[in-house]
């Protein structure tokens, strides 16, 4: 059980950076981040597909400003016009995130070999794609680095998680899971929940998304990011996704294009992906997986789409929606 001393918080801080102590001085090559791939449909050439990519329209074509409430925001200024083709910041490498900017973003070690990332949704539990769950965690909490623990992070270890029972590792189905932690944790600046989104959000095709993590920062990279990074991308159809993945891509996944090598990566599973809606951040994606070419070339990210999997959360965790 996880007490509130001062002297057991140290212990917990230094199991977790004992797993990477030895990793953080060159890319924490001994931790390795999970490469969940699937093959790429040769069908479109990488020119084609930024034709594809450019030729959808995003709806609508404004957005509103991120705007900051209770709890620390991403720091975007002005209208955003959305063109697919603009430069964004990205995972790959890509942008670092400012302290409690993603106050729900957790990292996990599992089983002391394995990297990936999840999501803070309630005071005992997480959710991480189910490709990432083991027999135990170490999970850092409001920290922005992996090779240290920021002043305020909280660091725990848990042997508790729920796979989802229809996880096909095949075709990568139902990859989620809950992790729950070994006592409440406390919310503070850098420490929240996301919010779980309503079930009727739609395809969600054309809006602009935000995912984080310490995954890969570029394919040639041997290991995760020390640093926590994000990145804003745009949501495409399941039938374009689709012609890359065939029939991987369900109505349970979500996707978005990647133009430029602006992505996610291996080390990033189990993260988030979030939307605002009506001012706050929602939970509304789950990285799961993305080319086996690569992560730098283009072809779509693949998550679990969240919306799909809200009873599954409810009852399997008592978190309310």
């Amino acid at each position: 059980m996880i007490t509130r001393t001062t002297a057991m918080k140290t212990s917990l801080a230094l199991v977790f950076l004992a797993a990477l102590s030895v990793k953080a001085e060159i890319n924490l090559k001994y931790l390795k981040p999970l490469d969940i791939v699937r093959p790429v449909n040769p069908k479109y050439t990488a020119q084609e597909w930024q034709e594809i990519y450019a030729a959808q329209k995003p709806s609508p074509e404004y957005y509103p400003d991120f705007k900051k409430g209770t709890e620390p925001q991403p720091e975007f200024a002005g209208k955003v016009h959305v063109h697919l083709d603009e430069q964004q910041h990205r995972i790959t490498g890509g942008s670092t995130a400012s302290r409690g900017q993603f106050p729900w973003q957790v990292a996990l070690i599992v089983e002391n070999s394995w990297f990936c990332g999840g999501s803070l949704i309630s005071s005992r539990w997480i959710v991480t794609a189910a490709h990432c769950a083991g027999r135990s965690y170490q999970i850092a909490l409001g920290t922005n680095r992996i090779d240290t623990v920021d002043s305020g992070a909280q660091v725990v270890t848990s042997s508790t998680s729920i796979v989802h029972s229809q996880y096909d590792e095949d075709n990568i189905n139902n990859d989620i899971a809950a992790v729950q932690l070994p006592s409440a944790v406390s919310f503070t600046t850098y420490i929240s929940p996301v919010k779980l989104p309503p079930s009727n959000l739609g395809s969600l095709a054309g809006e602009r998304v935000i995912a984080s993590g310490w995954g890969k920062p570029s394919d040639s990279a041997s290991g995760v990011s020390t640093t926590l990074r994000y990145v804003e991308l745009t949501v495409i159809t399941n039938q374009v996704c689709a012609s890359t993945y065939g029939n991987a891509i369900t109505s349970s996944k979500i996707c978005t294009s990647t133009t430029g090598g602006k992505s996610t990566c291996s080390g990033d599973s189990g993260g988030p992906l979030v939307l605002l809606v009506n001012g706050v951040y929602n939970l509304v994606g789950i990285v799961s997986f993305g080319a086996a070419d690569g992560c730098e070339l283009g072809y779509p990210a693949a998550f679990t789409r969240v919306t799909s999997y809200l009873s599954w959360i409810e009852s399997n965790t008592g978190v309310q929606l």
